[in-house]
């Protein structure tokens, strides 16, 4: 299964996370939501979001540190919109 809104599956190790995301520190309450439904269904609950030439990470943090607690190897992700200049 996957969860809705996905466009493609990456390699976690693939992943690019910015000093930005890695000072930040998720909330345990939404870093237990996420671990829950992972547990109850084998797959995370949405998409990260990545940009698709980059491979950086611009939202899902919370995701992505449970995949790799979890020690996922393939993620559900999807591409950052460009944003109109």
């Amino acid at each position: 299964m996957k969860p809705d809104g996905t466009e493609d599956f990456i390699l976690l190790d693939l992943i690019v996370v910015t000093e930005d995301f890695l000072n930040s520190h998720p909330s345990d309450e939404k870093t237990q939501k996420v671990w829950n439904h992972v547990k109850r269904t084998g797959y995370l609950d949405e998409p990260i979001m990545i940009n698709r030439d980059t491979k950086i990470l611009t939202d899902g943090y919370t995701r992505y540190i449970t995949a790799k607690d979890m020690k996922m190897k393939l993620v559900p992700i999807v591409y950052e919109k460009h944003s109109q200049k």
